[in-house]
């Protein structure tokens, strides 16, 4: 190797290492809106406490992973009890 390109390899290393360019880019967590006001839950169904459980538990994780906001979050909830059997208010 001649002096050049070892002084252009150190000084390219250097400033990599400097840089936010070569590492990976920042990836925000994604946005989870805070449920709204507390939901009341009625099975119209006779479903157990615990299939209940699953299915709050699996809506939850649905509204969460779409909504914007806390007013969508609780429309996309409501809509996935309501396919399920329950009444929310």
């Amino acid at each position: 190797m001649t002096p050049r390109s070892i002084t252009t390899s150190f000084i390219a290393a250097l400033a990599c290492s400097s840089m936010a360019a070569c590492e990976p880019a920042y990836q925000p967590a994604p946005y989870v809106p805070p449920p709204p006001r507390a939901l009341t839950v009625t099975a119209q169904r006779k479903q157990s406490q615990a299939q209940q459980d699953r299915d709050t538990a699996s809506c939850q994780s649905m509204a969460s992973g779409q909504a914007t906001s806390s007013e969508t979050w609780a429309q996309i909830f409501t809509a996935c009890m309501g396919g399920r059997g329950y009444f929310v208010q």
